[in-house]
C-alpha cells in the first residue's frame, strides 16, 4: 500500500522549544485522518513537513504516495474568503494526488460551499490527512490523531469516540488525584500524629532520667538515643513518600482540564423591548451593490442567526447594526450596549495587561477586574500579562472576560465567524459563556454544531 510516512522526526523554529520530538505515524491512501490539538502546538508545521514543503531537523519523511498540500488562501477584492477558499480546494481535487493535505478546510465555506466540499472528500478515492477545528467535519473520519507536547495519540475513531474516550481519561486521572489527596492528608497525619508521640515520649523520659541514678541515666541515654535514631529513619521515609505524593499531584494537576469560567447575572432587570430596528437599508461598496432595502428587527434576549451564500452582505449587516458603517440610504436603530466581537478578536488593546483591558472596557475597578480575571482563569501574574502575548484561548477568555464577565454586559453580542480561528477547547469554553449570558446575540457562523449548542431562536436567511 502507498504511505507517507514519519520516522522519529524532530523539528523545532530558530530559538523556540521543540514542537516535535521523535514522532512517528504512517498516513495510508485509504484512510482520512484528522489532526487535532489546541493551537500552537504545530499542526500546520507538521502539514508541511508531510508535504515536504518543510524538512525535519532530525528523521525522515518516506513518501510511497503523492499528496497535495491546500495553499494558504489569498483573497482580493473580486471573491469573498469563502470563494478563494472553494477555488482553492477545487485546485487541491483536481490534483488527483494519493493523499490530500488540507489545513482547515471549511473555513468560510457557506452552506452549499461545505455541502459540495463535503462530497467531493468522500467521494474521493485517495487518502486524506485534515487539520481541522471543524466537529461536523472530525465526525466524519476514519482516525483522530492528538497532538500535544510533541506527541501523537491515536483515537481510532471519530470526533464523538475521541470526546468519549478523553472524558473517561479525565475521570480516571480524577479518581488518580482524589486518592493522591487522601493519602497526602494521610501521610501528614502520621508525620503529625508521630511529632506529638515523640514529644510525649521526651518528656517523660526526661521526667524519669530526673528520678534515676547516675548510672541507670547512661543506660536510659543509649535507650534514648536508639529510638530517636529508630523514629528518623521512620520519619525520613514516611516523608519520602509524602513528597513522591505531592510531585504525583502535580503532575496529574498538569492533566487536569479546568476552563470552567463564571458570568454573572446583569446588574438590571431585563425587559422585553426592541433593541434593533432596520428600514430599508441600502449598502454599497463602490459601484457594488451589497444591500437593497433590507429590514430587520431583535427584541431583548433573542438570538437570531443570519444566514446567507458567501457574498450576500451578512458581515455587511453586523457592521452596520455596530455602527462600523453607514448605511447610504435608509434607518438604523439600535438600543442599548453593543459589542462587536470580530474574527481577530482585536477588541482590546495589546500593550495593556488583561486586567487594565477589563478594568477599562467594563469601567470598573482594579480590585473587581482582578476577581473577574480570576473568574476566566486568569490568576495571580497571569493577570499581568500583557494582552498582545496571549494565545488565541487566552485572547478569547480575556475578550470575553472584558466584554460579559461583569455585570455590566452589552444589551446586545455580535459575533462574526467566532470559532474560525479557535481550537475545539476555546470553542467549548465559547460556548459555555455565551449560554450564561442572557442578552441578546446576533451571530453569523458557519459551524452547525456551534450553532445547534447556542440554541438558536430565529433565522434570517439574506
Amino acid at each position: 500500500m502507498k504511505l507517507i510516512s514519519l520516522l522519529n522526526i524532530s523539528f523545532a523554529y530558530s530559538g523556540t522549544d521543540d514542537l516535535f520530538t521523535d514522532l512517528s505515524y504512517s498516513f495510508s491512501v485509504d484512510k482520512k485522518v484528522a489532526i487535532i490539538g489546541d493551537n500552537g502546538v504545530g499542526k500546520t508545521t507538521l502539514l508541511k513537513i508531510i508535504s515536504g514543503d518543510l524538512l525535519p531537523d532530525s528523521g525522515r519523511v518516506v513518501r510511497s504516495a503523492t499528496c497535495q498540500l491546500l495553499n494558504q488562501i489569498n483573497t482580493d477584492s473580486t471573491k469573498s474568503g469563502g470563494q478563494s477558499q472553494q477555488q482553492a480546494l477545487n485546485q487541491v481535487f483536481d490534483s488527483g494526488a494519493d493523499v490530500l493535505l488540507l489545513d482547515e478546510p471549511t473555513n468560510n465555506l457557506d452552506a452549499t460551499a461545505r455541502k459540495d466540499f463535503f462530497n467531493k472528500l468522500f467521494s474521493y478515492c485517495g487518502g486524506a490527512v485534515i487539520v481541522s477545528h471543524d466537529r461536523e467535519l472530525l465526525n466524519q473520519m476514519d482516525t483522530l490523531l492528538e497532538l500535544h507536547n510533541g506527541k501523537l495519540s491515536v483515537f481510532g475513531g471519530n470526533y464523538d469516540f475521541y470526546v468519549a474516550q478523553k472524558r473517561q481519561m479525565q475521570e480516571s486521572i480524577e479518581a488518580k488525584y482524589t486518592d493522591a489527596q487522601k493519602e497526602i492528608a494521610r501521610l501528614n497525619a502520621t508525620i503529625a500524629k508521630a511529632q506529638n508521640t515523640r514529644q510525649h515520649h521526651e518528656a517523660k523520659q526526661k521526667k524519669d532520667m530526673a528520678n534515676k541514678a547516675n548510672g541507670s541515666r547512661i543506660d536510659a541515654n543509649a535507650l534514648k538515643g536508639k529510638s530517636q535514631e529508630t523514629e528518623a529513619k521512620r520519619r525520613n521515609l514516611i516523608q519520602t513518600k509524602l513528597n513522591k505524593q505531592i510531585e504525583y499531584v502535580a503532575e496529574l494537576s498538569a492533566q487536569l482540564r479546568d476552563d470552567t469560567i463564571k458570568i454573572p447575572l446583569p446588574n438590571a432587570k431585563v425587559y422585553d423591548k426592541e433593541i434593533v430596528r432596520l428600514e430599508n437599508v441600502c449598502f454599497a461598496y463602490g459601484e457594488k451593490s451589497v444591500l437593497s432595502d433590507f429590514s430587520f428587527t431583535m427584541r431583548t434576549g433573542e438570538r437570531v442567526r443570519i444566514i446567507g451564500n458567501n457574498g450576500a452582505g451578512k458581515t455587511t449587516v453586523l457592521k452596520l447594526i455596530s455602527g462600523i458603517l453607514q448605511p447610504s440610504a435608509g434607518y438604523i436603530k439600535v438600543s442599548g450596549k453593543v459589542a462587536y466581537l470580530n474574527q481577530d478578536l482585536s477588541l482590546l488593546n495589546p500593550n495593556k495587561s488583561v486586567v487594565e483591558n477589563i478594568s477599562n472596557y467594563a469601567d470598573i475597578l482594579l480590585h473587581d477586574a482582578h476577581v473577574i480575571a480570576a473568574n476566566f482563569g486568569f490568576r495571580g501574574d497571569t493577570s499581568k500579562k500583557k494582552v498582545g502575548v496571549l494565545s488565541g484561548g487566552e485572547l478569547l477568555k480575556a475578550t470575553l472576560a472584558a466584554v460579559i464577565g461583569s455585570k455590566n454586559q452589552p444589551d446586545l453580542l455580535i459575533l462574526d465567524e467566532p470559532t474560525n480561528n479557535l481550537d475545539i477547547k476555546s470553542t467549548l469554553i465559547l460556548e459555555d459563556a455565551l449560554n450564561q449570558y442572557s442578552g441578546a446575540i446576533l451571530i453569523v457562523s458557519h459551524d452547525e454544531m456551534f450553532i445547534n449548542n447556542l440554541h438558536i431562536d430565529r433565522f434570517v436567511n439574506m
